[in-house]
């Protein structure tokens, strides 16, 4: 995530989660609280091509933390649950080896070199 980001990346990543789990923009909006259209943003900018980047960047660091999160992921309804899934396996492959102090959403961040989501386009 870029310095001039003002949301975080748990509060960006939760909707991401929600979305991959079935739930609608709407639904995700009202739960966490922020405007529909910031949502809708949101999860226009993670298409499926960006999804295979995330998956790549963070594919390397599950295999060097364990390489079982690569082979046993949970089955989700959508490429970005499965891809999000194994982001999150990562995450707490490197919690149980660098401890607690950082947040699942910051060590995904790490993982995806700070961007979540794609950079918006320039016009």
């Amino acid at each position: 995530m870029s310095a001039s980001r003002a949301d975080t990346l748990e509060l960006i990543g939760t909707p991401l989660a929600a979305q991959a789990a079935g739930s609608g923009h709407r639904t995700i909006a009202a739960h966490i609280g922020r405007p529909l259209s910031t949502v809708r943003r949101w999860l226009r900018r993670v298409p499926e091509n960006h999804v295979h980047w995330l998956y790549e960047q963070v594919a390397q660091h599950a295999f060097r933390l364990d390489p079982e999160i690569l082979v046993r992921p949970r089955r989700w309804p959508s490429l970005l649950g499965w891809r999000l899934n194994v982001l999150a396996g990562a995450a707490l492959a490197h919690r149980r080896r660098a401890g607690p102090e950082l947040p699942h959403w910051t060590r995904i961040g790490l993982f995806a070199r700070g961007n979540l989501l794609r950079p918006p386009l320039r016009t």
